[in-house]
């Protein structure tokens, strides 16, 4: 559906959007499938940043035709922020600027607000292994 047509109704754009959550959630459904416990979580999340690393790099190099790992992470994101615990900020940035920081599966994810948006990942150990 585009929403540049003219003649969309309240009613089309509102079948829309229920079908997009609901694909929404499927794909959600479909991601937590792909770890069952905090060690399938951080194999899985150690793939999704070596492989997305690797995109990135590539897409520097114009070298990248791949598929696009960035949707399961950000599938994750989303999981994280309806699933993990909310906490308090625990590093210059994180106190320094706006920011929501999530602990997820022993894992740490956190957005802090500046000029732009800066999302950071710590791993168990509380080492940060990814940021963009």
């Amino acid at each position: 559906m585009s929403f540049i047509e003219e003649n969309i109704t309240l009613e089309e754009l509102m079948d829309y959007l229920v079908k997009r959550e609901a694909r929404e959630k499927i794909n959600i459904e479909r991601v937590k499938k792909l770890y069952n416990d905090d060690e399938s979580f951080d194999i899985l999340m150690n793939q999704i940043i070596n492989k997305d690393t690797k995109r990135f790099e590539n897409m520097v190099n114009k070298k990248s035709n791949g598929p696009n790992i960035s949707r399961i992470f950000y599938t994750i994101l989303d999981i994280v922020m309806c699933d993990g615990e909310e906490i308090e900020p625990f590093d210059t940035v994180t106190r320094t600027l706006t920011s929501q920081i999530i602990l997820y599966r022993g894992w740490t994810f956190s957005w802090s607000h500046g000029v732009g948006t800066i999302t950071s990942v710590y791993n168990r150990e509380n080492e940060l292994i990814y940021q963009f």
